[in-house]
């Protein structure tokens, strides 16, 4: 029996709406989420293992790690995208949600398609994610590769909200290019939080 999975499903919108004239169907988007908090070291870990050329670290399905390690992937009939929702110190979601989906780019030139030299519809997507919730502005912040946008913060404080962006070109070896990866928030995030009765009746 198949069990609905309304984040899959977020993210199969979020990554259909990179180039809406893509001849792909939801169901043609494989997604793996992987749910774990962030580990700082783990890039570090990982980085000295590749360097030394020892074995990577032990890590699970669903891990940081793993996150780390994955890479969005098209094939003849389907499409492989990635979704990491991070973790806070109690286990629950934070809020944020990191996505490594290919870009409208990569896809337009893939399928034959228009919608190559489009601007990124971050406003939309991170709209998207939290319906009725109003937006603050938005400011991408783009970064030049992988390790990068890991470890820049999403900043939620102040006018307008940071999120770390990286798109990928196209003339760099396959299993890098065509990218699209951004940092999100979802209503889980304390910034999207409406204030409890207790706050409102105290600023009375």
């Amino acid at each position: 029996m198949h069990v609905y999975d309304p984040l899959k499903a977020q993210i199969r919108w979020l990554q259909l709406h990179l180039n809406p004239a893509v001849p792909l169907s939801p169901s043609q988007i494989q997604v793996h989420v992987y749910r774990d908090q962030v580990d700082t070291a783990a890039l570090d870990r990982l980085n000295a293992c590749f360097q030394q050329q020892l074995p990577l670290p032990a890590h699970t399905p669903e891990s940081y790690t793993a996150f780390i390690l994955c890479k969005p992937f098209l094939a003849e009939d389907r499409l492989d995208v990635h979704a990491l929702e991070c973790l806070g110190d109690d286990g629950k979601p934070n809020g944020e949600l990191w996505v490594k989906l290919k870009s409208g780019a990569a896809l337009a030139v893939a399928f034959g398609v228009p919608g190559g030299e489009q601007e990124l519809p971050l406003q939309a997507l991170q709209q998207y994610l939290l319906g009725e919730i109003t937006l603050p502005g938005l400011e991408a912040r783009t970064l030049q590769d992988g390790p990068s946008w890991l470890c820049t913060a999403l900043e939620t404080s102040g006018d307008a909200w940071q999120l770390p962006v990286l798109e990928t070109p196209l003339d760099v070896p396959e299993r890098f290019a065509g990218h699209c990866y951004m940092k999100l928030v979802t209503k889980h995030h304390p910034a999207c939080r409406k204030p409890t009765l207790a706050t409102e009746e105290n600023n009375q």
